[in-house]
């Protein structure tokens, strides 16, 4: 008689490089902390030790680090490699993620060797130009997993042949006291009377920051606002950046309106505190949890129409304009001033997001996406 599907949690081993901390990084320590009561069971092979190794950790999943891993040392993969196969080859899990190209070319050859089946998660589209994705695409991965429909339909030429579906990580949500957002405004030197537009991301010039500047200083509205403006900046290039977006908030005569934050912990408190969300961007997002996060907030969203926004947000809850246009940016943002369609929008924005932040039908989704890769390759 035929075994039944196993239901026993899929154990995964996810192998990533861990001296960042970005999207990728708060995905994993989503699913860390899902780990012990869901259908996937996680667990971490990090190269170095960092935020995402602590966070994991305090989350309650196994971290094992294999060793800082440079492309330029051999002896340094071949460690780390050696180490993976090690750990591998203690049978406690069902499959293997990578999550790079970087983690897939330089660590994906061990995993191969080990016999375990090789999952590659795709968080951004690829070209395969890089060096890094053309050594990536030497290693053949048994499954793709693609964050979005855009990274899934931009990648198409990607591992041909190899089975692929498109997954929505889940997002987690810090909820927020009630009396936290007037709070937050009064420390921000904002009125609580007024329309605030806010924008959490990377500074970087494809978020649009220029767009939506420029944007701002075409609104012809009554009502006061306010515009804050989230991101951190450690590198040089980020340095450089935020000093050129404070050179053109002066020169646009917004210096009263608009307040650069730098990097904030708090960024679903500054969400709830605000009455917009804007993020022109003028390069496409392989998925944006930003504006997961930002429609869970009860925030109405603005951008544009590259990569995969749309799949996030809908006509309901958000409004999408052409890239490089401030002036559809500022139309957009002037018909959310309007109290009753941006109540109506921030209603369907709710329950928009909500769609994502469902940790728990998120990792059941992956279990199901992952459970016939081990299955399958185990009885072979």
């Amino acid at each position: 008689m035929p075994a039944g599907p196993d239901r026993s949690p899929v154990r995964v081993l996810h192998v990533h490089a861990g001296n960042m901390f970005g999207g990728v990084e708060r995905i994993l320590e989503t699913l860390a902390g899902a780990s012990t009561s869901g259908s996937v069971a996680s667990s971490f092979a990090l190269c170095f030790e960092g935020r995402l190794a602590g966070a994991v950790a305090a989350r309650g999943a196994s971290v094992t680090l294999l060793g800082p891993v440079r492309a330029s040392r051999p002896w340094q993969v071949r460690t780390a490699g050696r180490r993976l196969s090690q750990l591998l080859e203690t049978d406690a899990f069902d499959l293997a993620v990578v999550h790079s190209a970087w983690s897939h070319m330089l660590l994906g050859p061990a995993i191969r060797r080990t016999g375990y089946p090789l999952v590659r998660w795709l968080h951004a589209a690829e070209s395969g130009r890089s060096w890094q994705e053309r050594a990536a695409g030497l290693v053949r991965p048994d499954f793709v997993i693609c964050n979005s429909r855009y990274t899934c339909d931009a990648s198409s030429r990607r591992y041909p042949g190899v089975a692929r579906e498109v997954f929505y990580a889940p997002v987690p949500f810090d909820e927020v006291e009630p009396g936290h957002r007037n709070q937050l405004r009064e420390s921000l030197g904002t009125p609580a009377e007024a329309i605030v537009i806010v924008m959490a991301a990377r500074m970087e010039a494809l978020k649009g920051h220029a767009t939506l500047l420029a944007a701002l200083s075409m609104l012809r509205v009554e009502r006061p606002w306010a515009c804050w403006i989230a991101g951190g900046a450690q590198r040089p290039a980020e340095v450089q950046y935020v000093e050129t977006l404070e050179s053109e908030i002066h020169r646009l005569g917004l210096s009263r309106r608009v307040r650069l934050l730098g990097e904030r912990p708090d960024v679903s408190a500054l969400l709830s505190a605000a009455d917009i969300y804007c993020q022109p961007n003028i390069g496409p997002d392989a998925f944006g949890l930003s504006f997961v996060e930002a429609l869970v907030s009860g925030l109405p969203v603005v951008s544009t129409t590259l990569g995969a926004v749309g799949e996030v947000v809908d006509q309901a809850s958000g409004i999408l304009v052409a890239p490089h246009e401030p002036g559809q940016v500022a139309s957009a943002l002037e018909s959310l001033f309007h109290d009753e369609r941006r109540r109506a929008m921030s209603a369907a924005a709710r329950t928009r997001g909500a769609r994502f932040t469902n940790v728990d039908a998120r990792i059941a989704a992956l279990a199901g996406l992952l459970g016939p890769v081990r299955r399958t390759l185990a009885l072979q």
